[in-house]
């Protein structure tokens, strides 16, 4: 089968959450004997770039009109046209169009094949930004409906009073099948009015994230996490990922184990700032290492090097990547109770869920599985089991080929 993807990035062209996924799926696919090809994007003002199954169109624009110029650019959609006809695909799978290929790819993309599918990975189809309103956090996650007022505070005068309709409107005409990457998303666009909603988890190459002794040797070497009790806390560097409450954690835990050790992935920048709003500097210079950026064998070495993984989300954090990573390296997570960690993470048994507000709480789950190195193992080896059983690449590409035979 040919199979197309659109998506606003691909790991050669951008490094998010959702081109690791798009490139997870496209090993799979390829595995499996399928013709797989690849649009996406750039932003460095050079013309179309090809490069293998991979073509790269240029789309730039000021960002503060993105949520007009997500919805349609004539140059764009013709661009699109003629690249998906070269292609002739029997199917198109879209993933996250919403800043660069744009929803009116969506109508250019059904020119050439009833079979349009959309992945969702994230909220900004119905919202403007990460969901955590005051009502969605209060809730514990119950509360997911957006407002207006909403969308106007978080983004004021870019607000764009017809984008959302515009969207359903796009999706509803011409996208067969919509994927929510996790029951909690789900919930949200229904709420919203999206369309032909279906959940299909993401998944991960499992051996990819398993790393030699020497390379965990060395890595702990290069971090001095020697002798340590290691945290680890990846991905975008924000304050809806709950910095603040890890940082509280910390200090708590540094009582009782003085030798705890935070390793955080990311920006060291925005580490910083993270670290002066939540007044923790003198955590800064005893107990936490910056990574900065790892590659892939980097990061299997990092995860085979701590003791705990987490990510204490305060907002709709629809599928942690990292949560899933984890468990492939059979380590266990202590995750939150919002967005889609309560699917991958099961409570008690591979780790702990709980709501990171509550900070007594979530710090005592940390806490547990520092103090025993028997329970953190033992969960993370039915962790690893669960990953195999439910978000493998092998599993992902046999859900997902389901509906494109159809």
């Amino acid at each position: 089968m040919r199979i197309l993807f659109l998506t606003d990035d691909y790991p050669e062209e951008g490094g998010s959450s959702v081109a690791g996924v798009v490139h997870t799926l496209d090993q799979g696919l390829r595995h499996a004997g399928h013709d797989v090809s690849i649009i996406t994007t750039h932003q460095t003002g050079e013309p179309i770039q090809r490069r293998d199954r991979v073509v790269s169109i240029p789309v730039s624009y000021r960002k503060s009109l993105r949520h007009y110029y997500c919805l349609h650019m004539p140059a764009v959609s013709r661009m699109l046209d003629e690249e998906i006809a070269k292609v002739k695909p029997d199917v198109i799978h879209a993933h996250n169009v919403h800043q660069h290929i744009t929803y009116d790819g969506l109508r250019v993309a059904r020119k050439h094949t009833e079979k349009l599918f959309l992945t969702l990975h994230d909220a900004m189809s119905f919202n403007y930004a990460r969901l955590m309103t005051d009502r969605y956090l209060a809730s514990e996650g119950k509360e997911v409906e957006t407002t207006f007022l909403d969308h106007i505070q978080q983004v004021g005068l870019q607000w764009n009073p017809f984008r959302n309709r515009r969207i359903r409107r796009y999706i509803d005409r011409n996208v067969k099948t919509v994927f929510a990457v996790s029951h909690a998303l789900k919930r949200a666009l229904d709420v919203h009015g999206i369309p032909r909603v279906e959940v299909l988890p993401n998944g991960t190459d499992i051996g990819s994230w398993e790393a030699s002794s020497e390379a965990i040797a060395a890595f702990k070497a290069k971090h001095d996490l020697n002798g340590k009790k290691v945290l680890f806390f990846g991905g975008r560097l924000s304050r809806d990922k709950g910095s603040t409450p890890l940082l509280t954690a910390l200090r708590t835990i540094r009582e009782t184990i003085p030798e705890v050790m935070l390793l955080v992935l990311g920006d060291k920048a925005r580490l910083g700032g993270l670290i002066a709003e939540a007044k923790a500097e003198d955590l800064f210079a005893t107990n936490i290492r910056c990574a900065g950026w790892l590659n892939q064998k980097e990061m299997a070495a990092a995860y085979g090097s701590v003791d705990v993984v987490t990510t204490p989300s305060l907002c709709l954090d629809t599928f942690n990547l990292i949560n899933i990573e984890a468990m492939s390296a059979g380590k266990p997570v202590v995750g939150t109770i919002f967005g889609g960690t309560p699917e991958i993470v099961v409570d008690g048994i591979t780790g702990f869920v709980r709501n990171p507000l509550k900070v007594e709480g979530y710090t005592e789950a940390l806490l547990k599985l520092l103090k025993d190195d028997a329970l953190a193992k033992r969960m993370g080896e039915v962790g690893r089991k669960r990953v195999e059983e439910h978000f493998s690449m092998e599993r992902q590409t046999e859900n997902v080929f389901r509906y494109y035979g159809n």
